[in-house]
Order: C-alpha cells, then sequence, then structure tokens
C-alpha cells in the first residue's frame, strides 16, 4: 500500500490508474517466459492479492521508476586485476527512503531448483528478481537508466529474473536481447571467467566487456537509438559524478582485492552525490534517499556478501548458495 499512497500523494495517480497500467504486463511476461508468470501469480495467490497487485512491484521499474530520479552505482572487477585472482560484481542500491519503506521491504531469496541453475537474489517483495548469482557463478547487479517512455513490453526485472537462470554470460545476454524491453535497465555482470556491462533499452542492447573492470551509474555511457539524454541538471550531475568516482577509485588502486572493494562502497566523496548514499535532510521527505545496502557478490566462490544499511556503518555478511 506504501506504493499507492506515494503514487496518489506525489505524483498524482490513484490506485485504479496504477493497476490499469501495471495489468498491461501480463501478457508479453508470459510470451517471454511461462515460469517467470507462474511464479508471480504463485506470489499473488499467495499474498491474497490479484496479479495486478503484484505487477505494480514486478514492474515497477516501468511504472515507477520513469518519474523518479535513479541513483544506484556498481561495478566488475576481472580476476586477471585483483590480488587474489578471484572476479567481483557489486554495488550499493541507493532508493527512495519513503515508498520503499526505508528498506524493509528487501528480501533475500534463495532459489533451488531442478531444470536450472540455482541462484540466490537481493530483490523487493513481490519483485521476481534484481541482484544475484547463481550455481554457475553467474553475478548480476542494476542500475536505472532513463527513456523517452515505457512501452507494453517485458518488465525489467522479469528480464532480470531470466538472466539468473542461464548458465554462462553470453546466455545472459542473449536472454536481455530477446526481450521485449518494456523500459530501460543497466546489467552489471561477471563469471569467474569474463565481465561485462549489458546498457538495455527499447531501442536496443550495447555491450561492453572488458578484462580489467567496467562500472557504471544511471546514465548511458553509449549511444541510444531513438533517445537522447538530457546532460544537464542535478540528475545528470548526481550519476556523473558517482560513475566518474567510481572509475577514479579502481583506476587509482596500487591493488584491488575484497577489502578495498568493500571500502569503494563506502566512499562519501562528493556527498550528497557520493557512492555511499546518505539522507539529505535538506530535501523534501518525499524526495529523500539513501544507500538501502550495499553487496558484493563473488562468482568464483558463489558467494554473497551483503552489508544491510549503508556499508560505512555496517559490515558485509556472507550468504551462499
Amino acid at each position: 500500500e506504501s506504493h499507492f499512497e506515494y503514487y496518489a500523494k506525489h505524483l498524482g495517480f490513484d490506485k485504479d490508474s496504477v493497476l490499469r497500467e501495471a495489468s498491461l504486463f501480463a501478457n508479453p511476461i508470459r510470451e517471454y517466459s511461462e515460469e517467470i508468470y507462474e511464479e508471480l501469480n504463485g506470489i499473488a495467490k499467495g499474498a491474497e492479492l490479484s496479479l495486478d497487485h503484484i505487477l505494480v512491484i514486478a514492474a515497477f521499474n516501468e511504472v515507477f521508476y520513469p518519474k523518479l530520479s535513479k541513483l544506484c552505482t556498481s561495478f566488475a572487477v576481472h580476476s586477471l586485476v585483483t590480488s587474489e585472482r578471484l572476479s567481483y560484481v557489486g554495488q550499493n542500491n541507493d532508493e527512495g527512503v519513503e515508498p520503499w519503506l526505508d528498506g524493509e521491504c528487501v528480501v533475500l531469496i534463495k532459489h533451488t531448483r531442478k531444470s536450472a541453475p540455482d541462484f540466490i537474489t537481493y530483490t523487493y517483495a513481490g519483485a521476481p528478481a534484481m541482484m544475484g548469482i547463481n550455481s554457475y557463478g553467474l553475478a548480476l547487479c542494476i542500475n536505472a537508466l532513463n527513456f523517452s517512455s515505457p512501452r507494453v513490453g517485458v518488465p525489467m526485472l522479469c528480464v532480470a529474473r531470466e538472466v539468473l537462470n542461464q548458465k554462462s554470460l553470453e546466455d545472459a545476454i542473449n536472454a536481455i536481447a530477446r526481450a521485449k524491453r518494456a523500459y530501460s535497465l543497466n546489467f552489471m555482470m561477471g563469471t569467474p571467467y569474463e565481465i561485462a556491462n549489458v546498457e538495455a533499452s527499447p531501442s536496443g542492447v550495447q555491450v561492453m566487456k572488458s578484462q580489467s573492470f567496467v562500472y557504471h551509474a544511471n546514465h548511458y555511457l553509449c549511444p541510444v537509438e531513438g533517445y537522447q539524454e538530457r546532460t544537464s541538471g542535478e540528475y545528470y550531475k548526481n550519476s556523473n559524478l558517482r560513475c566518474e568516482r567510481m572509475g577514479q577509485l579502481l583506476r587509482s588502486a596500487k591493488f584491488i582485492d575484497f577489502e578495498y572493494l568493500k571500502n569503494v562502497l563506502r566512499d562519501h566523496e562528493g556527498h550528497p552525490y557520493g557512492i555511499c548514499r546518505h539522507v539529505d535532510t535538506k530535501r523534501p521527505k518525499e524526495k529523500r534517499s539513501r544507500t538501502l545496502d550495499g553487496m558484493i557478490y563473488i562468482p568464483e566462490r558463489k558467494e554473497a556478501w551483503i552489508a544491510k544499511g549503508n556499508p560505512c556503518e555496517n559490515e558485509f555478511v556472507r550468504y551462499t548458495l
């Protein structure tokens, strides 16, 4: 109900209009993946809600995010450049405090299956998947991106869920490419063998691979067909400062290891636009945001390390498959 209250109070949408918009995504999801469609129906049944209620969460990137700022910063580091010869994929998950209940909606779910990889996903209650790692060592982080407007198609968090079904990086890229993408999202991915960043929008998919590291915030690094991103205003300044800072920290490191990357996620340079984001009390309550949690995935070990809350104030805890 926090979403409906937020929509009504700050965005001028009533509950019925939000549910109608969310319902449009049901058929594209089913065409893309019957498994994900049935899973969402199961969530709805268990919660004693309609499918449309669950689609509000599953498609929040399309229904909700086009109207709000986007704040996460991510990285992937190849094993060739780390002192432990391990790969790392990580990010801080930054969100609006009010609509996401100050992080109390976060869940960590372990899926065990017979016909596909097992996986752990960090997500919001009702959303099929966000970040995570699977039993083949495929790790995923995500960043919100802008586009001109959403279209009827597959919500990007359903695409994220399908990515975690894959056994290789190429299969994951293909899962993103074959979707009729409803909006935009950045996919930061890594395996024990390679890393890649994928900018995905309704108009195309841009893949960036590296044998050192890749990093991203909330603006495009590649040209996007049919969309011209605004490079003025607070949104772009915020994203660009975090992206540049992430790149500076990775390029300037004498050596990169797990401890160093934890400290990267604790960095406050450029506050209030820091990688580790704290509430700016000067902003209106409905526009306040912070780092809900920090996370680092280690593909070779199939481990998720998550700091609940700001990483500068909390330790990273290990979770395994």
